[in-house]
């Protein structure tokens, strides 16, 4: 597959950034990589997972370790790595507020920020911006924490169906949703503004089709449970972390939390990560199909 760029590096009106997503599995990173080095840029990842620490195999991080914040990969700087402690939270306002001084620093640099990830809410929010979102409640998280998981999204379907159906298997970003929701009276999507970009941005997705993304994606979930995501999950249970902490929560990682509690063997662990994988994966195949402004690879 190669990937057409209207891009041209030397003309700083057309564009300020350049955005590539995707779906799990889709190739983006490797993407980003080869433009990068053709056009001098720089990579801002745009990954609501790869923003933890310890948690490599599971989240699929590429290239050289350099410090907390950044990587390299194939010569390549990658930013927003490793940057929070798996029981710290993350949210779209933090990362815009992250991304804009990265963005500011490469441009200063004379390159080309280059956003890659499959975080579409992160995106939509960096390029278009947030409405102003209620600061988490402490008494009302305490009252919402006393229900179940079930509890949350029963309560959020009636109110926010769209939210609760993405976030069925989140618990946090649930009880999000539902403080959001409970302060404001809105639902998360109408917390969006539809507005002027904030950046002058080339977005280019790359669309899977199915058939090849589930491939994909089976196959990556199995690799990394044979090549160490069991080991680095159990790591972070031994350091201290608790088991519901945010990162842990992602895919994979809850699954096999429960293999580790001998709840599900471990072909059972595959089966699940894998179906629970494919059908993200979908979503965001379906996700960026909706969005404005998009330029669409096809393979």
């Amino acid at each position: 597959m190669t990937l057409y760029f209207h891009y041209n590096r030397n003309d700083t009106k057309i564009m300020d950034i350049i955005v590539i997503s995707g779906p799990t599995a889709s190739g983006k990173t490797k993407k980003a990589v080869e433009f990068c080095k053709e056009k001098n840029g720089e990579i801002i990842s745009c990954d609501s997972r790869q923003i933890y620490k310890y948690l490599d195999t599971g989240t699929n991080k590429e290239g050289v370790f350099l410090q907390n914040g950044l990587r390299r990969i194939d010569g390549v700087l990658q930013h927003l790595t490793d940057i929070l402690n798996p029981d710290q939270n993350y949210s779209a306002a933090k990362f815009v507020k992250d991304a804009d001084l990265k963005i500011s620093e490469i441009l200063k640099k004379g390159k080309v920020p280059v956003v890659t990830g499959g975080t579409g809410l992160y995106i939509k929010a960096l390029l278009y911006g947030l409405d102003e979102m209620p600061k988490a409640d402490k008494t009302l998280r305490k009252e919402l924490k006393t229900k179940s998981q079930d509890e949350l999204y029963s309560v959020l379907l009636k109110s926010d169906p769209e939210a609760a159906k993405k976030n069925k298997k989140n618990p946090q970003r649930l009880l999000r949703a539902l403080e959001v929701n409970i302060l404001s009276g809105r639902t998360m999507q109408e917390h969006f503004k539809s507005k002027s970009p904030r950046y002058n941005f080339g977005h280019y997705s790359i669309s899977v089709d199915n058939k090849i993304l589930y491939k994909k994606t089976n196959e990556r979930c199995k690799y990394m449970i044979e090549n160490g995501m069991i080991e680095e999950t159990q790591k972070v249970l031994n350091m201290g972390f608790d088991k519901n902490c945010s990162a842990l929560s992602g895919i994979g990682y809850r699954h096999i939390i429960q293999y580790l509690e001998k709840k599900i063997s471990k072909e059972d662990l595959i089966l699940e990560f894998s179906k629970d994988t494919r059908h993200y994966a979908k979503r965001q195949n379906t996700w960026f199909k909706a969005q404005p402004d998009v330029d669409f690879m096809f393979y």
